[in-house]
């Protein structure tokens, strides 16, 4: 046995070893996920936007059911956050008035638009996620979004649709559709 065929087979062991490190590592993380699905599935999941049954709502202390589909929310309050006004939070209350599902920081609410194309002036839904931005409350939530202009130099390219949107069309009073708080990007609290 020469000496670069004994290196080659040691790099061949080392690499396997790593890969069998690398598989253990990921199906542990996979198996991690799964474990959060699973516990946050556990309160009851409703069918329906508006449909809450009175389980946890009716008992004190417990976690708020989550729900399927979108939600309707009403702003309560839009704040400016920056002396260029370009960036605002909209605190947002269930219609219904249910408590809301907590959430882990790094979450995000999913949202359904009704915005005119601007190009065809056709109505279209635009479905777009942002970031809570506020600890958990039982009563509302809060995003923050930032105003996404059109590129300096390329006039031609449009702004961003819902961003503007939302710094345009919605106001405290107005009503926007969300899906419950998702996202397995988050920060791991216990680790």
């Amino acid at each position: 046995m020469t000496v670069g065929m004994l290196a080659l087979i040691i790099v061949a062991v080392l690499l396997t070893q790593v890969s069998v490190v690398a598989l253990v590592g990921l199906y542990r993380r996979k198996r991690q996920y799964r474990e959060m699905d699973v516990q946050a599935s556990e309160p009851q999941v409703l069918s329906g936007s508006r449909e809450f049954a009175s389980s946890s709502a009716d008992v004190p202390g417990a976690p708020a059911v989550s729900w399927e589909g979108f939600r309707e929310f009403s702003v309560q309050r839009r704040e400016v956050e920056d002396g260029n006004r370009s960036i605002c939070s909209f605190y947002l209350v269930p219609i219904d008035g249910q408590p809301l599902p907590s959430f882990r920081p790094g979450q995000f609410l999913t949202f359904r638009l009704p915005i005119e194309d601007p190009v065809t002036h056709q109505p279209k839904t635009l479905v777009r996620c942002y970031s809570l931005s506020d600890r958990p409350r039982p009563d509302r939530y809060r995003i923050s979004i930032k105003r996404v202009p059109a590129p300096a130099d390329r006039p031609e390219v449009l702004p961003g649709l819902s961003s503007n949107f939302f710094h345009d069309h919605v106001h405290e009073g107005s009503r926007v559709m969300a899906k419950a708080p998702s996202g397995h990007f988050h920060l791991m609290e216990d680790k």
